[in-house]
């Protein structure tokens, strides 16, 4: 890739964006991958790479001492848990819109055949410097427009008061079920804004929705307990049951990192038990 087109990807979004997208490229190399993003590459700027190695030395921090790719790991395990999740509720035909808070890099919409069942649209939110130079960024390297379904981004920080997913997306049905997915976001919007997120997202979802939410559990965390600025990130999984059950969701189903639905064998079992630092929650809106 071009300097000039290293230059476009560094200046469109933030750091943990481009570090995923080239821990995804990585994935996508290897001889047995979970998935295949031939985006990836292209999305990762030139700090990418550096990123995921200065990521990778905190390993005993999160609790993986000498196992310095465990977030390489972590990001192809995630990576692999949502396309399955987002294919099989897909497959039920009771999904026409998807919402994706905090979109940043993502190429599902253009990547999985899957998407093909949301006529009613991709909702891609995320801030708006990311989104205005994001579009030019996606054309150059995705194609314009997407080949499965329409990909509308939405400006919103969910850190604004005064803004809401309900203010912002004006072209979703909200009578509808809907599938909102949101990865890598909430453990960067603080004490306030990781519920305000919450009960945004039930602010617009009809009875029948589904919430894919990773998180950061610092309930189970020995690391985000003995680590303040980690903490303060954390939502612990009663924090969120609790707030989500308030606004009508249920049938909650969280996984850790390392358990039986979050590992694809690349896990070491062995070595470490579940780490709740890497978690996810899905649910259902009951009412």
């Amino acid at each position: 890739m071009s300097s000039t087109s290293d230059a476009s990807v560094d200046n469109f979004t933030n750091d943990s964006a481009m570090m995923i997208a080239y821990e995804r490229a990585l994935e996508s190399s290897r001889a047995d991958p979970l998935f295949q993003d031939p985006f990836a590459s292209a999305l990762a700027g030139t700090k990418g790479g550096t990123l995921s190695e200065s990521f990778g030395a905190n390993c005993a921090m999160f609790e993986f001492p000498d196992w310095p790719e465990f977030h390489k790991t972590w990001t192809a395990v995630r990576t692999k848990f949502l396309d399955d999740n987002i294919a099989a509720f897909a497959s039920t035909g009771e999904f026409q819109q998807l919402v994706n808070c905090g979109a940043g890099m993502d190429t599902r919409a253009y990547r999985l055949e899957c998407y093909k069942t949301f006529s009613g649209g991709s909702f891609e939110v995320d801030m708006e410097v990311i989104n205005e130079n994001k579009t030019a960024v996606f054309k150059q390297f995705l194609g314009d427009p997407c080949p499965h379904c329409s990909v509308v981004n939405v400006s919103l920080d969910f850190l604004d008061e005064q803004k809401t997913l309900a203010t912002e997306l004006q072209s979703l049905d909200m009578a509808k079920p809907c599938l909102f997915v949101s990865e890598g976001l909430v453990m960067y919007l603080g004490a306030v804004g990781k519920l305000k997120l919450l009960r945004d997202v039930s602010a617009v979802a009809a009875p029948g929705s589904v919430f894919i939410l990773q998180f950061l559990d610092g309930s189970e965390s020995e690391a985000a307990k003995a680590n303040p600025a980690l903490l303060e990130h954390a939502l612990s999984a009663a924090e969120a049951s609790s707030t989500l059950s308030e606004s009508g969701w249920g049938e909650f189903l969280f996984s850790k990192y390392g358990d039986d639905k979050l590992n694809f064998g690349r896990y070491p079992v062995d070595k470490f038990k579940p780490n709740a630092s890497f978690s996810f929650l899905i649910c259902k809106k009951l009412t």
